[in-house]
Formats: structure tokens, sequence, C-alpha cells
């Protein structure tokens, strides 16, 4: 029982962690470093974390993944993939739809992909909780301030936020065995080369210089230890004892803390909306921490 609330708790504190994403970017692209390279230098920086994780026992295991490096690549680029097309969803729609339409439909995505693989209907209360968390979504995502109607691109970025949710859960989906089969850190370390070998190309086209200031380096490096290194442990760790769609459910506290920290860091307003928003996340996260033991003891 506490090995499911322990991963409940690790899921939750994961999308902690990523709501500080935004506050760090939007440091970095204010002194002029591009979303591109923004990526890379994150990813670049958790693999020299992780290097010792690699050295000699995970890179034999690593190497004999790579032998079936199927699900490993996809677990990569889906991660990559996902992030990228919610970057270009917020600029063609806005914070708000992108924010809503990416974080709800996973979830509910998955929900629906575990219903029909056990061939069973989802219970009153993972319904309950789910249309708790949505509605807090939608609070915290309408509390943005943004105004999508002056979205440039409407219709291909609702496209871009619909295909960032359904890679994000199918990534999800991915992720679960081979987590169990590597560990959190392994499979943190082969998905950030993959993303780094991606990435490169395209860096090395635009240049892959950035200004050398605390600010940028210390964004980058939170960005990368973080991030990526702590939470993508956490979120992998957490998926060995918690079903996917319960996952999606608790890294919804990541758009709830961008809301805090923006108003906490960059003096953003925290609306009534958004705090109620914020509480009724915390309140879905909550039950689903109490009701772990019983999740636990059914199966």
């Amino acid at each position: 029982m506490s090995t499911h609330r322990s991963g409940v708790l690790a899921l939750a504190l994961t999308g902690v962690l990523w709501g500080s994403i935004g506050v760090a970017v939007r440091a970095l692209q204010d002194a002029s470093v591009s979303p591109l390279v923004i990526a890379f230098w994150r990813m670049v920086c958790a693999c020299v974390v992780l290097a010792p994780v690699l050295a000699p026992r995970g890179a034999r295991r690593l190497a004999a993944a790579a032998r079936r490096p199927g699900r490993l690549l996809a677990v990569g680029l889906g991660s990559l993939g996902f992030q990228l097309l919610y970057f270009v969803a917020v600029r063609d729609v806005g914070v708000a739809v992108a924010t809503l339409v990416t974080l709800g439909l996973a979830p509910v995505a998955l929900i629906v992909y575990e219903a029909a693989r056990g061939r069973r209907r989802p219970d009153v209360r993972t319904l309950a909780v789910l249309g708790c968390a949505l509605a807090g979504l939608a609070l915290v995502a309408s509390s943005s301030g943004v105004d999508v109607a002056t979205a440039p691109r409407p219709l291909l970025g609702l496209g871009e936020s619909v295909a960032s949710a359904l890679v994000y859960a199918g990534t999800t989906v991915l992720s679960g065995p081979l987590s169990t089969r590597l560990g959190p850190f392994l499979i943190t370390a082969g998905t950030s080369v993959v993303a780094v070998v991606v990435l490169l190309p395209a860096v090395l086209v635009i240049g892959p210089a950035v200004p050398v200031t605390p600010r940028v380096l210390g964004g980058l490096v939170w960005l990368g230890v973080v991030t990526t290194v702590l939470a993508y442990g956490l979120f992998y760790a957490g998926l060995r004892t918690t079903p996917g769609s319960v996952a999606m459910v608790l890294t919804l506290l990541e758009p709830a803390t961008a809301v805090v920290l923006a108003a906490l860091v960059l003096a953003e307003p925290l609306t009534p909306a958004g705090a109620l928003g914020a509480a009724m996340l915390l309140l879905a996260v909550a039950v689903l921490y109490l009701a772990a033991p019983r999740r636990a003891a059914a199966r």
C-alpha cells in the first residue's frame, strides 16, 4: 500500500517540478535563447548529470536495450515530440487553449484506452476525480489572461494541441513497461540521449551558443537537472505502480504550479478563478492519494 502512495506522491511532485518550466523558459527567452537551443542544452545537462548512472553497469543495460531499440526510441521521440507540439500550439492558439486541450485530453484518452483494454467501464470515483481535475484545469487555463480570440492560427493550434495530447498519452503507455525494465533514471538517460541526437543537426544549423550569464546558465541547469533528471525520474518511478490515466491527472498540478510561480516570480496576477482551479486540482490529487491503498488491495 505504501508503494502505491509513494507512486502517487512521486507523480504529484513531478507535476509541481514541471510547473517551473514556464518561468525558467521565459527567463531564457528574454535572454534571446531559442526554444530549440533551450531544449538541446536541457537534454545535454541531463546527460552529463546522468553519466554516472550509465557507467559501467547502466551502460551495459542500456546497450542491451538498444539491441531492440523500438520502445526506447519511441519514448524518447515521443517525450520530445509532445513538448515541441505544445510549444507551437501555444504560439498558434494561445496558452489557455493549448494547455486545456493538451493536458485535458491526455488523461481522457488514457482512461478510454485502459477501459477498452480491460473491457470494463471506468468506476464512478475515477470519473468524478477526472471531472474535478479537468474543471480545475479549465479554471487555471482561463486565468492566464490570454485572449484566445487573437490567436493567429486557431485551427492549426487546436490540431497541434490534440496531437500533443495523444503523443503524451501514447508515450506514457509505452513508458510504463520500459521504466519497470530499465529503472527510472536509466530510461531518463536513454531518452535524453535520443533527444540530443535528434536535436543536434538543427541546433548546429541555427547555432548552439548561449549568453554566458548566471541567469542563462542557472536556467539551463535548472531545466536539465530539476525538471528533467529529477522530474522524469520521479515520473517513470511513479509509472511503475500507478496506472497511466491516474498519472496524467496527477501531473495536471503542472499548470497550477505554473500559475502560482508566475504570480510569485513574474508578478502576474493570481485571479480567483486560478486559485479555485488550483484548489480543485489539489483536491483531485488528495483523493487519488487517499484511494491508493484501496486500489492496491483490489488488485
